[in-house]
């Protein structure tokens, strides 16, 4: 392996078990007259033909559904488990971070776990002394750190492994989903110290579901199907291509068949029949607009029983099903939109400075400091295009496009960008 990878993974195949069960019916078959080529015939394989370089100083992050190998990966890197084909080369100090209690006795307390975890990656005990107030320092166990780690919960762990690994000045970092324990300052803190790690030369390879923190901190990002690399590039690249084969929703309203009221959440004194997405100036039907585009929603209402004081929200959604905005009807509106019959209930949202990608809509309707009268989940889809200038600024980066003005203090003429705009 050349000096300047950091990780070199080659035709790697994992099976786990023992082979003589394949072995044999790959041999009956070859006996049989009816032998296949190819070690994908004869599996069951947990990794098929991965290959792939990481740079020393990059981070890669690896997305994929539960079960399509993501862990089986990172344990082939951390040496943990071995590949039944192909090679895998590290070349540096490698920190684990693939379980939470990984290298941990239970019966040691959280200090005596650090020197060991330090003893595990070749770290003398005056060394990982050396270390102790900064590991300490970063935990924020106070005096949990002498008491042993059977009496930790989840996050706990989490935060003593995690300070050990981001302190020990290893090259190499292997992360595995121990983000998403803990509480949300320590998880702040965390992304903070990978975002130094990164910026420091350390290579990292980071696995999670959080599709903005693969955003936040990675170089480049694989997808994982089925024990697959199925596509490599930009991280939005990546998380595009994963959310497209994640998310298995069409459009409630794409056929006749509405959902029946007994199986819709609320009261039902009114129900939406349809909901579609228009261009404001000519009124069609569309199914995607540009960056910065104002759209119109139409609603049709089938109403039974007169409604006057009802709340009546849009909640947009990424495809992670983060909420990014929730549109409301205002409260001085809702004394004129009162319904004794059947309508269609319209609302045009100005310049949505969504950045490209794909997003839904949820529907939610509810009496005022009452119970809810109608919801539908993944209501809509709709596509969200840029121009090539929208996609050079912002690298195709984050959720929203805000237009911004550059200049240096004491000039004229501030460079600034805008949306494309109808």
């Amino acid at each position: 392996m050349p000096k300047d990878v950091a990780i070199h993974v080659e035709d790697v195949w994992k099976r786990y078990g023992l082979p003589l069960r394949p072995y044999l019916r790959r041999q009956f078959d070859q006996l049989a007259g009816r032998g296949e080529n190819g070690f994908a015939a004869y599996g069951p394989w947990a990794l098929q033909d991965i290959s792939f370089q990481v740079e020393p100083g990059e981070s890669l992050g690896i997305v994929g559904k539960n079960g399509a190998g993501k862990s089986t990966l990172l344990k082939l890197l951390a040496g943990v488990s071995p590949v039944t084909h192909g090679r895998v080369e590290i070349n540096g100090r490698l920190f684990p971070m693939i379980e939470l209690a990984a290298g941990m006795h239970r019966d040691l307390t959280g200090r005596e776990n650090i020197k060991l975890l330090g003893a595990i990656m070749g770290f003398t005990a005056a060394q990982m002394d050396a270390k102790m107030p900064e590991i300490e320092f970063f935990a924020e166990l106070g005096e949990w750190l002498d008491k042993p780690v059977y009496q930790y919960s989840s996050g706990m762990q989490a935060r003593l492994g995690f300070s050990v690994a981001v302190n020990v000045d290893a090259d190499i970092l292997l992360i595995d989903e121990v983000l998403s324990v803990g509480d949300v300052n320590f998880q702040k803190k965390c992304l903070t110290r990978m975002d130094e790690l990164s910026n420091s030369g350390v290579t990292v390879i980071f696995v999670t579901h959080n599709p903005y923190n693969i955003e936040r901190i990675c170089d480049r990002a694989i997808y994982l199907r089925e024990g697959r690399v199925t596509a490599a590039g930009s991280p939005s690249d990546i998380l595009t291509a994963y959310f497209q084969q994640a998310i298995d929703k069409s459009k409630i309203f794409a056929s006749a068949e509405v959902p029946a009221a007994e199986l819709r959440e609320g009261t039902g004194s009114f129900r939406v029949a349809d909901i579609t997405m228009r261009d404001v100036d000519s009124g069609r039907v569309i199914t995607s607009f540009h960056t910065g585009d104002s759209v119109l929603f139409n609603l049709k209402l089938k109403v039974h029983e007169p409604t006057s004081n009802y709340r009546f929200s849009l909640r947009i959604l990424d495809p992670a099903g983060t909420i990014l905005s929730f549109v409301d009807i205002p409260s001085a509106e809702r004394a004129s939109l009162a319904l004794h019959e059947d309508a269609m209930l319209q609302c045009t949202i100005e310049n949505v400075n969504l950045l490209p990608g794909e997003y839904w809509i949820d529907i939610v309707a509810r009496e005022v400091a009452g119970p809810v009268i109608d919801s539908i989940s993944f209501a809509l889809s709709f596509l969200v295009t840029g121009d090539s200038e929208v996609m050079q600024r912002t690298e195709n980066r984050g959720i929203v496009y805000l237009p911004a003005a550059w200049q240096l203090a004491g000039t004229s003429s501030p460079s600034e960008t805008q949306p494309r705009s109808k």
